[in-house]
């Protein structure tokens, strides 16, 4: 299984206040397999440190960017013009949904990667057709 990494699960993963923590930590242990395939991108980690900066500290925004950084366990797609420029035009194709400017670099990643499940607690992805595991309860 292939799943793209949003903030909204590195956040919970990284803050054990976060309200999705737990289901964040149990999906990773006990759904994701070594036989998967995790992305993510440079624009995501970015607003992974820069959220978890704000919210949870400054010791956890360092201590998941150490991680993020050396780690191994997923690919990290660099969002450069093209891929902006595809954004804006996912961000105009969207005006009506509450997406950010990262979301939008996200989708056309999972265009580009052909990848319907993101990781995430943002229900916009699910507003504009990606499946979110592991879920988010009603």
């Amino acid at each position: 299984m292939r799943y793209f990494v949003d903030t909204s699960a590195f956040v919970a993963l990284a803050d054990r206040a976060d309200q999705h923590h737990a289901s964040a930590a149990r999906f990773i242990r006990e759904q994701v397999t070594p036989a998967d395939q995790l992305h993510t991108s440079n624009y995501v980690l970015d607003e992974t440190i820069t959220r978890l900066r704000v919210s949870a500290g400054y010791r956890v925004a360092a201590a998941f960017a150490e991680k993020a950084f050396t780690t191994r366990s997923y690919q990290r797609h660099v969002v450069d013009a093209d891929v902006e420029a595809d954004a804006f035009r996912v961000f105009t194709r969207y005006s009506d949904h509450d997406l950010s400017f990262t979301d939008c670099t996200t989708i056309v990643w999972l265009e580009r990667l052909s990848i319907t499940q993101v990781f995430a607690y943002d229900r916009a992805f699910q507003a504009v057709g990606y499946q979110l595991v592991p879920g988010i309860p009603a």
